[in-house]
This record gives structure tokens, sequence and C-alpha cells, in this order.
């Protein structure tokens, strides 16, 4: 077998996890000299990737005839959020470095051989006295009676540095730190990285005591505040417990940083932390952190996750283990096909080409959508109506906003792309329609429908047969229906994954009804459909069971049930049901298979904590702002907590606003013009 020409790319050339994927990836793969040399793009004929995001922004002329191989660097349906993945087609071989990841590839049935992150042991190691513990400490003006809490990551975007970034969870690291200073607990938190304005700000506020590593700027430190590994390193030998907030992850290499220096971390469970750590080391719920580190401060508790850690990080998570599983990657290459270039694809684009380049030149004018038009397809209702319906007119009205010009069911010469909403519209008139336009069909799909209604396949099937037909790419509403639908044996067009939001001028929490413990607790619940799916009989089950004494629970919409203490209160138009939403306490959520519920979005965005039944996407949803049940005999007790902590959950609760959404759309539009 000759050797393979590879060309590795991927990185940021900053210093950060890419960059240090890219090295370790490298040391790997220079032990299999006799299966692979190194090479410029041009001359390859395998691009090895750590990165989805250059590599699919590359044309399809420079991939054609190379086998592809990428890593997923991140959460894998969050890796789906993002436009450039519908060309995830040209990747032949994916590398999880997760478990989690690994089983969500098998689900869509993607070629994956599991490679995990790997750190330099020889920069991050146990190698640390007390006295040089002590020393450091006293240099970086800590005072020896503190417990130090440390964190190391990047918590805003370069475009903002006052506004947390979602996926890391900063405003979860602050809560904690909060929760503890007031408890009196003798915490000092010690920070090194680039961007961490928003953090330093809110410690200042509450007079929490930190020590930051870096050279403090107002604007964007990205290129001055990346500190080399041998500093960090000592980081972690200053700190008593290394602390990760994260709401999803593809790593983080803190998990596995401090396991190597036999640091104590405590987690969200996201990535490949489960791979590594200990359960001690997880947690799922910002007051079980807290919990865990009031008795790590007195008691301890995690010496004994240590040892098993570190043997973890040795046996899996080095170069010198991956060497083997990169020899397999290649091995597996014989079976993989190298990227073809279709002819068809040759002659279209040139087609199109002049077309489309006048139409990306419209696209980058001021605001996003400028220049663009957009044809809504979907049976619109007045409301009160389905969720379906109030996403897309809440999604028209953003998307004009951002400067789109929004038609409603034309196909029509000027207009640019259609969304279409599932089979949720006029199909038979867009069908005859199309066959005398060009034009690029999104399909926003929903479902799987025979699982949500308890019914035949007849409907998903007649969704799908439409997106084979003519759908440019698909969205899917969450990275559950993304999991779910491909499981079942459905496998769209380009698909990707664009979460619904609700209209931010009605559900928004300014105004809400504080939470005081004085008074009842107020629940509710909401549903459009009367489906038992929804929720209703778990309600009325509900109701047997609650004190009355504590808690006063309403129920707005339809239902089958009649209800006995449970206010009932029939559909209302959406500014009415947000003002009862944001005067109540706790929003409960028993409904089954939601692909992306509104509703649910609709309490979040109005400041509800959520209790929910842990099936669909309604954990994907609601996160760190609320609890899951999954059998009845949790639901009290998780109510109970949620009851005792309502504010912190409040805190807690992220949403992505239906601004940000549509920008996403725009963006989506844009590539599928683009290709």
């Amino acid at each position: 077998m000759s050797k393979y020409k590879v060309h590795l790319m991927g990185g940021e050339r900053t210093g950060w996890a890419l960059d240090a994927d890219m090295e370790t990836t490298y040391e790997s793969l220079s032990s299999l000299s006799d299966l692979i040399e190194f090479t410029s793009m041009e001359a390859a004929d395998v691009i090895h990737c750590v990165w989805e995001w250059p590599l699919l922004h590359l044309s399809d002329e420079m991939l054609a005839g190379k086998k592809i191989i990428c890593h997923v660097c991140n959460d894998l349906p969050k890796t789906y959020e993002q436009s450039c993945m519908v060309h995830a087609d040209r990747i032949g071989l994916w590398v999880p470095i997760s478990h989690l990841c690994e089983r969500q590839l098998n689900s869509l049935k993607k070629n994956n051989i599991y490679v995990p992150y790997a750190i330099n042991k020889r920069i991050f190691n146990e190698n640390f006295t007390h006295d040089a513990t002590a020393s450091l400490r006293k240099k970086l003006g800590i005072p020896v009676d503190r417990f130090v809490i440390s964190n190391f990551m990047r918590d805003t975007f370069g475009k903002n540095l006052h506004i947390p970034k979602d996926q890391k969870g900063v405003e979860l690291f602050f809560e904690i730190a909060h929760s503890l200073y007031l408890k009196g607990l003798p915490i000092h938190i010690l920070l090194a990285g680039p961007r961490r304005h928003w953090i330093r700000n809110r410690l200042r506020e509450h007079d929490i005591p930190f020590t930051f590593v870096g050279e403090e700027t107002k604007g964007d430190d990205n290129t001055i505040n990346i500190l080399e590994s041998k500093t960090i390193n000592t980081l972690y030998h200053a700190s008593d417990l290394h602390l990760v907030t994260s709401r999803w992850e593809g790593g983080p290499r803190a998990v596995l940083e401090a396991a190597a220096t036999r640091t104590p971390i405590l987690s969200t469970s996201v990535g490949l932390a489960a791979d590594v750590l200990e359960p001690d080391s997880l947690f799922q719920v910002v007051d079980e952190g807290i919990e865990r580190i009031e008795q790590q401060i007195r008691e301890n508790i995690l010496d004994q996750t240590l040892k098993p850690q570190l043997q973890r990080v040795l046996h899996n998570h080095v170069p010198a283990a991956n060497i083997g599983r990169f020899e397999a990657v290649y091995k597996q290459l014989e079976n993989i096909p190298p990227y073809k270039l279709l002819q068809k694809q040759v002659a279209k684009s040139r087609k199109v080409r002049t077309e489309s380049g006048r139409v990306m030149r419209w696209l980058h004018r001021n605001r996003p959508g400028s220049g663009l038009r957009i044809s809504l397809w979907h049976e619109f209702h007045k409301p009160p109506y389905g969720g379906g319906n109030q996403f897309m007119m809440a999604l028209g009205h953003a998307l004009g906003k951002l400067g789109v010009r929004v038609e409603k069911n034309r196909l029509s010469h000027k207009v640019h792309a259609h969304l279409c909403n599932s089979a949720w519209f006029a199909v038979d008139d867009f069908m005859e329609a199309a066959r005398a336009a060009d034009f690029r069909m999104i399909h926003r799909v929903d479902g799987p429908i025979a699982v949500y209604r308890g019914t035949d396949w007849k409907e998903d099937q007649k969704i799908y047969d439409l997106n084979t037909r003519l759908a440019s790419a698909t969205v899917y509403q969450s990275g559950w229906c993304l999991m779910r639908l491909h499981e079942l044996g459905f496998h769209p067009k380009s698909p990707v994954v664009i979460p619904n939001a609700v209209d931010s001028r009605i559900f928004h929490s300014a105004g809400r009804v504080p939470y005081s413990p004085d008074r009842k607790i107020q629940l509710i619940s909401t549903a459009w459909s009367d489906n038992p799916k929804k929720g209703g009989p778990f309600y009325k089950w509900l109701e047997s069971k609650l004190d009355w004494s504590r808690f006063e629970y309403t129920f707005v919409g339809r239902t089958k049930e009649k209800f006995q203490y449970i206010h009932h209160i029939k559909p209302q138009p959406s500014k009415v049901l947000a003002q009862i939403l944001r005067q109540h306490d706790i929003y409960i959520m028993a409904s089954e298979h939601e692909a992306c519920s509104n509703a649910l979005l609709e309490a979040l965005s109005c400041g509800l904590p959520v209790l929910y039944l842990d099936d669909g996407a309604n954990g994907e949803l609601t996160r760190l702002g609320g609890l899951p049940f999954k059998q009845k005999e949790e639901v009290l007790s998780q109510l109970d907590r949620i009851a005792s902590n309502v504010d912190m959950f409040r805190r807690c609760i992220h949403v992505q606003s239906i601004e940000e959404i549509a920008g996403k759309y725009i963006e989506l539009f844009k590539t599928v013009l683009d290709s």
C-alpha cells in the first residue's frame, strides 16, 4: 500500500484549543511515517482537518478527488447549527473526540472512528511541590487561607466583550461564586485567558475577591492574554478547584488539563467530561454545584477522584495513545471514496454563478439581509394558534427587521429563496408553480409526526418525499429532532439545526411579578392542542398530589381534562398569554416527543424556570434553567427543589432571541445561494 499524502489543517494560530489539537494530532500522525506523509493542500490526496468550519468553506473544486477526514470539536447538534454544515456530505470520515459524539454520529449513520482529545503530558503534569504552590500563591497575592476556584476559558465573543458567550455559561460560574461568597465561604477566584471582561466586572461589582493573570484591557485581548501552556499548568497547581460551567462542549480541554495536574475539578456533564471524570466531579444543575463545592471546602470530597482521573488521561488522552487509533483511521480510508464533484455540479455552477454573485453582493450591504427576498410558505392563522404558526409569524417579522423582503406563499422569479414549513402549506400549488421556476427551497421539517400523534407514517413520508424532490437544504428544529428522525430512517437533503424562538416584543421577562416566599407559589402550564401527549393527563394526576396550601396552578389552552383545583383558562392571544406567564413563578412541561416546543420557549423567555418531562427536546431547550423528571415519583421532589431556588434557576435561563434565529436563517439563505 502506498503512502497517503496528507494535508493537516484547521488551527487558529492563536495558541488556543484548536491549535493544541493540531499539535497533538501532528505528533500522533508523525509516528505513522510508513502510512502517511505531510504535504500541501494542492498535492494532497487526503485533507485532515481538526475543525469543520474552514474545511466546509473551501470550494468543491479544491476538495474534489480528495479523501476528507474531519474532527468534531464541539457538541454535534451545536455543530449542525452552522450553515456551512449543508456541505457536510463532503466529509468521508468523522473523528469524534468523545464517546457521546461517537454515539451521536452512529445515530446519524456517519462513518466515524473515535480518537479523543490528547494533551501534552510534558507540559500538563502533577510535578509541583507544596512549597512551589505556596510561593506561586504569594506571588499572585492570594491570601494563604483562601480556597482558590480557577477558570481559564474565553467567556465572551470579540464582537461584544460585555455579553456572555452562551456556550461557556460564565453567568453560571458567577452564580456559583456569588452564592458561595454570600454564604461566607473563604473563596478567591483565579482567572486567566482572553475576553474575561464580563466576569471581571461582575466580580468587582459584588466585591468577590479575584486575581486575573494577564493584562487588563478595554478592547479585545485575544492576541494578548492567551497564556503559554506552561504558565497555565502552574495556575492549575495554584488552584484548590477548577470549575467548568459550560452549557455544551466538544471538550473541554480543561477537563484533561485539570486531571493531568491532579487538580480537583467540578464540571457540567458536557462533551468528554463524562469520559474522564468521576461522577463526583460532575454536576447537572447550579445548586448541585454549589453544594458540591461547599463539601469540598469542608471535607475535601474530591480527593478520591484525582488518581482515577489522572490514570484515564495517561491511558487514553496522550498522543502516544492515539497512534493506534489514527492508524485505524487511515486504514479505514481504503473504504472511503474521495469527494467527487459531479458533472451536473460543474455545469450548474457555470449557469448560476453570475446571478449568485449579483445576489451575494446585495447581501453584504448594510443590514444582514439587505437585498434578499424570501417567500415563507405556511398556512398562516390569526393567533391564538399552534407553535409552528407563532414561529413563522415571528420569523417573518424578524427577517424584515434585518432587511429581508418577506413574501408569503409566493413563487416568483424575483424571490431568491423559499422557506417551506414542513407540509403545512399549499404543497400542490407550490409543486405546480415550481415546475416552471428556477428556485432554492429551504425545508423546515417537523416531527416525527407519527411518534408525536401516535398515527401512521403517511404525513412524515409526505414531508420527506417533498424534501427529496425539491429541497436545497433542510432545517431541523433541534438536535433531538436531527437524531430521532435519522434513527427512524429519514435522511433529508443537507440538514442543519436552527431552533425556534419567540417574538421578543411579546414574550420577555420585563415587568414580571417578583417571586416572594410570603405568598403561594404560582405554577402554570400551557398547550394549544388537546392531544393527551401535550400533558393533560399528567396535569390531572399532579392536581391530586399538590399541597394546595402552598401552590396555585393555572392551565392556559385546550385540554380534554376536567380540573378541580387547577384554574383553566381558554387559549389566549399572545400578548395576553405573555402577561399571564409573567404573573407566575414556575412552568410545568409534560409534553412528549416535542421537536422544539414554542410553549416552552415562551415560558423561558418570560423568565419562568421549568420542571419538564425529560423527553424530546425539552431538556435541550431548558438546560440549567430548570429540572427534569422521568418518573412521576421524581416530580414533587424536583418541584420542591425549584421552588426553594426560584430566582437562582431564573438567572440560569438562556434562550436565543428571534433576531439571533433570523440571523441564522439569513446565513443559511446566503450559503445556499452561494453554493
